[in-house]
């Protein structure tokens, strides 16, 4: 093969496997995360009597700045969906191409239902299925990483971010029953997932691929 062959194969593989602007834009809802937890924050020290150790975030929906929590979890869940478009991308075709951005999506339109349902039972009933979805996420990929010589140390990071999720909701409900920080549990399982889609969105934006291999 003469050089220029193997220049032009080389050039249309590079431009087979860049990321297209809007590809680049959908990644970046990956980040969602801290402006979620920004906004949060931000309201739950501003609304009058809310304490942020004790209180859910849900319960600032029932203070008086209650609409802007109901817009910040719409638009989170919004971001979230995006996400599931950017990880069916990258993930097509191959292992998780499917369940991985459902499950996503999934968790996108559960916190949707927070912002549209503020009283029990159904804001309970999305909060379980935003937990659950998420769950399967980070367990999927902790499944799938497992093999993949660019991500390693993925799949136990992942594995384990959910592990602590589990544990810190599992404290989260003990510590709401006994009157306890259960605000403080709540949210340090929603800065642990954050900072596992923070650092996973980085990684992609940085270069990286998902090499799963395509099933036969």
């Amino acid at each position: 093969m003469s050089n220029s062959s193997i220049l032009t194969t080389t050039t249309a593989t590079a431009q087979a496997t860049r990321r297209s602007p809007a590809q680049k834009l959908l990644l970046c809802t990956g980040f969602a995360g801290v402006f979620f937890i920004a906004t949060f924050v931000a309201l739950g020290v501003a609304a009058p009597n809310y304490s942020s150790m004790r209180e859910t975030i849900s319960a600032i929906e029932l203070t008086s700045l209650g609409a802007g929590q109901r817009i910040n979890f719409f638009v989170f869940g919004l971001l979230l969906c995006g996400f599931a478009i950017a990880l069916r991308r990258e993930l097509r075709p191959g292992h998780g191409s499917v369940v991985i951005p459902l499950f996503q999506a999934v968790s996108g339109i559960a916190v949707i239902g927070d912002a549209i349902f503020i009283h029990f039972p159904l804001h309970l009933v999305c909060d379980l299925v935003a937990f659950l979805s998420t769950l399967t996420v980070l367990f999927a990929f902790g499944w799938f990483f497992r093999k993949d010589a660019h991500w390693t140390g993925w799949s136990a990071y992942s594995i384990l971010t959910a592990i602590l999720m589990m544990l810190l909701l599992a404290c989260f409900g003990y510590a709401n029953h006994a009157g306890g920080p259960a605000g403080l549990m709540e949210k340090s399982a929603t800065g642990i997932r954050t900072l596992w889609s923070v650092l996973f969105a980085g990684k992609l934006l940085a270069g990286a691929r998902l090499n799963f291999a395509p099933r036969i």
